[in-house]
């Protein structure tokens, strides 16, 4: 399926722009977009929404001897040694803490990502489709998303099949978010607490739609995160002819992106970098860059939910139990 093209990233170039009242003294993060700026808006991007309880989750079986992890309801957490209840879920910017998220996989090239953060030991978010780049039912599919799953990464909701949020009714946006929970449940045993709108759209003004938007998600117990840095890979991948640019002169485009924002920020500021696994140059070339220019300014690499404070693996997700033993293996009803 070819790509989907991310309209609003083309239009928006982020800054840091305030600091958020609830965010731990002396950290800032803002974002540019467009024509959207305001403060409220920062604390959504960086903080997300918070929910006003944490999943019930505690620890209720004994991990089999030959597993890492510890078993949650049927469900295995691996290489986390958990024990007693989950704690409440946090609701602050974690300092020196830097994530790296990826929109709209798993695709072709996860597997090969998967390989390089396994290698690092390193663990990132990846805000997944249910029917967008391919069916998350499709065997492949769920072959690579319950490896990333099973590798300790943070599995999120990126909606069922990346449409504009504000162009749906509240049964709509309903929809796309509980359709997607029932294959997650489905293939993993885990429903996300943690959701980044398509495009970004519905979360950044005091606007009608972006009110309903937010309402709706909040009402379905959503934690809505963005970004404050966009690589943006999709537009750059989207639009440029074959052989128009280089590798290095795409690169070079993306790598500002992210310089213009870390280095004209406070040091040490939390960051949360938005990227896409359903591109080749982004996994080979954008994701090592990353790595190792996080890690020489000293940043460590964290979960989106980390990054916000949520440390804990069990308070990611709102519903923990056993996988279906014969999930469906297409999106046709």
């Amino acid at each position: 399926m070819a790509a989907e093209k991310k309209p609003m990233q083309t239009k928006n170039k982020v800054l840091i722009a305030g600091i958020s009242l609830i965010i731990v003294a002396g950290i800032a993060v803002g974002v540019y977009f467009g024509v959207h700026k305001n403060s409220s808006s920062i604390n959504r991007r960086c903080n997300g929404t918070p929910t006003t309880s944490a999943p019930p989750t505690s620890t209720t079986a004994v991990t089999p001897p030959d597993q890492k992890g510890t078993m949650i309801n049927g469900t295995l957490f691996p290489y986390y040694n958990l024990t007693g209840e989950a704690p409440a879920p946090v609701g602050f910017l974690t300092p020196g803490t830097y994530s790296i998220s990826y929109d709209d996989g798993p695709s072709e090239y996860t597997h090969e990502l998967l390989d390089m953060l396994d290698k690092e030991n390193l663990k990132v978010t990846f805000f997944v489709n249910g029917n967008n780049q391919g069916c998350i039912y499709d065997p492949k599919v769920q072959s690579v998303l319950k490896r990333a799953f099973e590798s300790g990464h943070q599995i999120a909701s990126h909606t069922w099949s990346h449409p504009q949020l504000p162009k749906l009714s509240v049964e709509g946006i309903t929809t796309e978010m509980t359709r997607l929970e029932q294959a997650f449940q489905d293939i993993l045993g885990v429903v996300p607490r943690y959701m980044r709108p398509p495009y970004g759209a519905g979360t950044f003004g005091p606007a009608d739609t972006d009110a309903k938007v937010q309402t709706t998600l909040k009402n379905l117990g959503y934690v809505i995160t963005t970004w404050d840095i966009a690589t943006t890979d999709a537009d750059i991948d989207d639009n440029n002819a074959v052989h128009k640019l280089s590798d290095e002169q795409l690169m070079k485009v993306e790598q500002g992106q992210v310089t213009s924002v870390v280095e004209t920020g406070p040091k040490g500021a939390t960051h949360m970098q938005l990227m896409h696994d359903t591109y080749m140059r982004t996994v080979r070339l954008m994701t090592p860059w990353t790595i190792n220019y996080a890690k020489n300014l000293g940043y460590k690499l964290v979960p989106v939910a980390t990054c916000l404070g949520d440390e804990d693996p069990r308070t990611w997700y709102s519903r923990i139990g056993p996988p279906s033993p014969n999930p469906p293996t297409t999106c046709t009803k």
